[in-house]
């Protein structure tokens, strides 16, 4: 049995903030997470809030939010807390070595995989934004047998966006023979490629080759997103343009990026993590959590416990014909549509793929701190943080990674005894 200060549950977005905030403020933290987070879907970038709950689309997040139900998890947190907790956040990404430009007073747009713009709240710098686009001469490469990142879309989509648009289509022998079929041929395979650097001068030889048949003068090339942020500035070095990325299909190249520069970031502060250490269940006597269970080392203790465990997708919640469950505590689960009444099973979904899905709000129950509630009971020292929330929908509002951030370093300050922002 080991002792903590604070044990958080899940090492995602919001797991790896919290552990980072509450590391800086002098405890001793451990992480207890088993397979991969939705980072894997990342974009690039940061969500704060994108549309408000009607569906339209949010200028700016800090001015729409004070407009959004009580049930949103930044209303609980306090809205007037939300732009001093969001300069905090990206001060945090910042010192964990992710550079990314942006601000909460003004949205601004992201490029999906499929060449859509998309309002965004900070983006990684090196990620091509549609607001870079208007007017840009840019080379878009395609790379043969890369199958994840759709170019005629995103061609279509940029040029819609206002640029004028070029595809080279490049074959780098680096990647031949590592596959045995080109279906296996993903976004992180090829950024492990080229952080050989006979792979980059490869790659630098035959983009710098194709501008020999391009009218262009200052091209600005867009790659997929399949190399490392480090890599792309000695790419730009090597071929002396201007270069950026675009996301791809999962897996994403940028969100494995930032995971590991919040873990190393984490664990430079003296944090523990303990990986594929699957925790089944939790301790809850009277109203306390006096410890959680893991298949990693046992029964582990502290005074203080994070959830950090996502939504469906992560298996934060679970679902089967009869109930929606938190697997871990058995918390009490909301599960109300848009109007805050509560919906039978037969109303989790709607017919229309493309519309809102309730069971997309769905998700724990909590106090305006954050506390989740069990069998109608507050659990003092327990904290639930991120996508496992109810009264949003990340999809929907884009506001995922916001939540995440947000929530995960107000409940920080709380366990800290720090005054609220």
């Amino acid at each position: 049995m080991q002792d903590f200060d604070t044990i958080i549950i899940g090492g995602g977005l919001s797991g790896l903030t919290a552990g980072i905030a509450l590391a800086r403020g002098g405890q001793r933290v451990a992480i207890a997470t088993s397979g991969t987070s939705t980072l894997n879907c990342f974009s690039g970038s940061f969500d704060l809030l994108g549309y408000d709950d009607k569906g339209k689309e949010v200028q700016s997040p800090l001015s729409a939010a004070e407009s959004l139900p009580a049930t949103h998890p930044y209303a609980k947190v306090g809205v007037s807390r939300l732009g001093l907790l969001a300069d905090k956040a990206a001060d945090l990404l910042r010192e964990a070595g992710i550079s990314v430009s942006g601000k909460a007073e003004q949205n601004h747009h992201r490029i999906t995989p499929m060449g859509i713009a998309r309002p965004a709240w900070l983006t990684i710098d090196g990620c091509l934004t549609a607001d870079q686009v208007a007017g840009a001469d840019i080379v878009l490469v395609d790379i043969e047998g890369f199958l994840d990142f759709p170019v005629e879309f995103i061609k279509a989509g940029l040029e819609q966006m206002g640029a004028k648009v070029s595809v080279i289509s490049l074959q780098l022998n680096s990647m031949r023979g590592g596959h045995s079929s080109p279906y296996e041929t993903r976004a992180t395979s090829i950024a492990r490629i080229l952080t050989r650097e006979e792979a980059l001068r490869e790659l630098g030889r035959k983009i710098s080759s194709q501008f020999s048949i391009l009218n262009s003068q200052s091209p600005t090339v867009v790659l997929p997103a399949v190399i490392s942020f480090d890599s792309l500035e000695m790419l730009k070095e090597m071929v002396g343009c201007p270069m950026q990325i675009i996301a791809t299909l999962p897996p994403s190249q940028p969100g494995m990026y930032v995971q590991t520069q919040l873990r190393n970031y984490f664990t430079s502060l003296g944090g523990e993590i303990f990986h594929d250490a699957k925790v089944t269940s939790g301790m809850v006597p009277q109203g306390m959590v006096e410890g959680i269970a893991t298949g990693y080392s046992g029964n582990v203790t502290a005074r203080s416990y994070v959830l950090a465990t996502g939504s469906f997708q992560s298996h934060g919640l679970i679902a089967d014909y009869r109930k929606v469950s938190e697997p871990i505590f058995g918390l009490d689960v909301v599960q109300t549509a848009d109007d805050g009444k509560p919906i039978t099973n037969y109303q989790r979904t709607t017919p229309d793929i493309f519309q809102s899905q309730p069971f997309m709000q769905f998700g724990v129950a909590t106090d305006e701190k954050l506390h989740p509630i069990l069998h109608g009971v507050r659990v003092d020292n327990l904290y639930a943080v991120g996508s496992i929330l109810s009264g949003h929908d990340g999809i929907r509002q884009a506001d995922a990674t916001g939540v995440s951030l947000i929530t995960a370093l107000a409940a920080a300050q709380d366990i800290l005894g720090l005054p609220t922002c």
